[in-house]
């Protein structure tokens, strides 16, 4: 009996299963892999693949098929998220206008001065040279269609609208300041406009042109224009 008593009090005073299993150190949870931002959803793969072909061909070449062969999709997804070939080219126009001015935005943020922000448009078309290129390209081709569409029409000119609100704010604010000399700002926006898009035009035509330089060129003819010395600045 004594036996039998020890035996049920060593076994009362045993720490449970419960127990010697909580005194265990905690293995820590497995964490979730964070969503990787840098992927893109799929209607931006859409818009860049579609914006790509039309650049590449034209608006009237490009078919919903080619679009969807692009990135392996089908072709009833691209219809999900735009309702038909018109919708996608237009959202892929006002995709790369927003892109071009989101990066002229970054580069505002670091510049103050009317002649900084000029010179932040310029520097923005030899840093997106390329996707400016195309957007002159596609503007190109759509106006030589013969086919309007006002919804394009109007994101197409979006672009040139921004543009030239952007920079004739600067240089009338650099007249204002005395920095730069009193003239026509509208005029020399449309000028500035314009030479840009012959220097895209031309790097599509000559690959090897030198985009960088052109535009270099461009800034100086802008401040004699505007008798503006940047070296004395």
């Amino acid at each position: 009996m004594p036996r039998k008593s020890l035996a049920v009090a060593s076994t009362s005073h045993a720490p449970s299963a419960k127990v010697v299993a909580a005194a265990k150190p905690m293995k820590p949870a497995r964490k979730r892999p964070e969503p990787d931002e840098s992927k893109l959803n799929r209607s931006e793969e859409l818009l860049i693949a579609a914006f790509d072909l039309f650049a590449e061909r034209n608006f009237a070449s490009v078919t919903i098929k080619d679009i969807g062969a692009a990135i392996n999709v089908n072709t009833a997804l691209i219809y999900y998220y735009f309702g038909n070939k018109e919708d996608l080219f237009r959202a892929s126009i006002e995709m790369a206008v927003d892109r071009a001015f989101q990066h002229f935005r970054l580069l505002r943020e670091r510049r103050s001065s009317p002649p900084e922000i000029i010179a932040g448009w310029l520097e923005n078309h030899v840093a997106l040279h390329e996707l400016i290129q195309k957007l002159v390209k596609i503007g190109l081709d759509y106006a030589s269609s013969g086919r309007r569409v006002a919804g394009i029409d109007r994101s197409i000119r979006r672009f040139y609208d921004d543009e030239t609100a952007a920079v004739s704010s600067a240089i009338r604010d650099g007249m204002k300041l005395g920095l730069f000399v009193k003239g026509d700002a509208d005029k020399l926006v449309t000028f500035i406009s314009t030479h840009l898009d012959g220097v895209m035009v031309r790097s599509a035509i000559f690959p090897d042109f030198d985009v960088k330089k052109a535009v270099a060129h461009l800034q100086a003819i802008v401040w004699a224009q505007l008798g503006y010395d940047a070296k004395r600045r």
